[in-house]
């Protein structure tokens, strides 16, 4: 009775499945290309002018060892654990992106003055986080572009904020052609994927 039943369910899932045993070819052959996408954070709108390259986070999770006597085994763990968000961008003549990240993490930590954090939601015009309770927080997308320019996914993190600003290096020998890039790193606290 149980044979039949799998026999039964096997069938059922082989024949209803979109890559069947007849026709092992995905629904969309097309990949992924590396330079269609936006970045797009409400508190740091010259980022995503000058964003040239972000690393989108992995997600795990840890694992548990199960007492036995025979063998090692595991368990899933019960938390997400999310890499950090990287970007890579220009830096502009005004350093216009370099400074909005440079300025939220510095009233975010204000070193200086209370008065700094208080006016972290200030920092500006685009930013909805003037009358919030946590402002050191914002929501940022990624939208990933299909190969005719067309969103096609959209990455919605929640409570992003930076957790670090790379220098840059200027040099007397360097051509005034040469490209000045600085990076970022973000933490947040989980990402959604819409379609």
């Amino acid at each position: 009775m149980g044979l039949k039943r799998h026999l039964r369910v096997s069938l059922f899932l082989l024949i209803n499945t979109h890559m069947t045993v007849l026709n092992r070819n995905p629904s969309n052959p097309n990949m992924l290309q590396p330079n269609k996408f936006t970045l797009n954070l409400s508190r740091t709108p010259n980022l995503q002018y000058f964003c040239q390259t972000i690393t989108l986070p992995g997600l795990s999770t840890s694992e548990i060892p199960v007492q036995n006597p025979f063998v090692e085994l595991y368990a899933p763990g019960e938390k997400a654990i999310y890499d950090t968000l990287n970007v890579t961008f220009l830096v502009d003549a005004e350093m216009t992106a370099w400074l909005e990240i440079h300025d939220w993490l510095r009233a975010m930590t204000f070193p200086t003055d209370y008065e700094e954090y208080r006016n972290l939601g200030l920092l500006n015009k685009f930013t909805t986080a003037a009358n919030s309770k946590s402002p050191q927080y914002t929501d940022g997308t990624v939208t990933i572009l299909s190969a005719a320019n067309k969103p096609y996914f959209k990455i919605n993190f929640i409570d992003m904020f930076p957790i670090s600003l790379g220098g840059f290096v200027m040099s007397a020998t360097d051509t005034p052609e040469t490209i000045i890039t600085s990076d970022a790193t973000f933490r947040f606290t989980y990402y959604n994927v819409e379609k």
